[in-house]
């Protein structure tokens, strides 16, 4: 018969890295949220306010990146407020606090986590030109995600999306603003590829108006697969996008067993009397999970290599 582990246990064990992929304390975690669930919290709540004790622990600090899968995974709505603030650090902030949890994790757990009434707070985020601008990117993933899941009505969403990217595009032609991948006026090629992850072909229109005003950003996609991607009817949308993983997180121990951090490159026969490896932070720029993927297979992102980065 197996004990009930006690929450000092299996802090010791989650808190900060090892190379060993610490299984027992994950599986011990999820399997008893009555332990693990307020202590989660608090870690978000404290990351939130003093993220700096996070970021420069030499140890590679890891219980909130834990506490953001293991609160999602549980659909805790009471995880949605202090993620929103973590959301809303600053750029240096959220690069190191985070790395590619940042485009990945981030998201899926403002989606799962998010209440029947908190889109609008998702929407604001969006919004908001004084966030991060990947931070603002994954609260339209959230939004995107809730109404694959069924939690957010489609309709809805289509309705914001439209109004959120007449606004935008008219700021960009009366500031004559050009797109920037991964700045504040690719904010709008954001707001397309949410449109292609609903198949928002009522905006088909719309969307080629701003490709001929150029204010899409062409490192995203052609007009022609943008245009081909909004024409998805909704059930091969759910289906496609949800692939991969990239629905709420569910089977969280592998998912958590296949972070880079717990695969040290097997091709590297040297030995290293370094530190321990810490979680990835990205150096060079973060690519968009619609862009091309880097390793030149000519698919994008999402569906190649991004397919299995959690």
């Amino acid at each position: 018969m197996q004990t009930t582990p006690t929450w000092s246990s299996l802090a010791a064990a989650l808190s900060h890295y090892d190379d060993e992929f610490p299984r027992e304390a994950i599986e011990g975690a999820l399997a008893h949220p009555e332990i693990a669930a307020q202590p989660l919290l608090d870690e978000l709540d404290a990351c939130a306010s003093n993220p700096a004790k996070r970021c420069d622990d030499e140890e590679g600090w890891m219980l909130h990146l834990y506490a953001i899968y293991f609160l999602a995974s549980w659909r805790d709505a009471r995880a949605f407020a202090p993620l929103l603030r973590i959301a809303r650090l600053k750029e240096s902030v959220l690069e190191t606090l985070l790395g590619d949890h940042l485009t990945e994790g981030l998201p899926r757990a403002l989606a799962a986590t998010c209440p029947a009434d908190g889109e609008g707070e998702l929407q604001a985020l969006a919004s908001d030109r004084k966030a991060y601008f990947w931070a603002r990117s994954a609260a339209l993933r959230a939004q995107a995600l809730r109404a694959l899941e069924g939690d957010m009505p489609r309709a809805a969403l289509l309705a914001w999306l439209k109004e959120e990217g007449e606004r935008e595009a008219d700021r960009m032609v009366d500031g004559n603003l050009q797109p920037e991948t991964g700045e504040d006026t690719d904010y709008l090629s954001e707001l397309v590829v949410t449109m292609q992850e609903i198949g928002a072909s009522e905006l088909s229109d719309l969307v080629a108006q701003w490709f001929d005003d150029d204010l899409i950003s062409q490192e995203m996609a052609s007009k022609a697969d943008t245009l081909a991607l909004l024409a998805r009817d909704w059930v091969a949308c759910q289906a496609e996008e949800l692939a991969h993983g990239w629905g709420y997180p569910r089977d969280t121990v592998a998912e958590l067993g296949r972070w880079a951090c717990f695969h040290p490159d097997e091709d590297d026969d040297e030995e290293d009397d370094g530190p321990p490896q810490e979680p990835f932070v990205r150096e060079a720029p973060k690519v968009g999970r619609n862009d091309p993927c880097p390793c030149g297979s000519g698919k994008k992102y999402k569906k190649c290599c991004g397919a299995t980065i959690a």
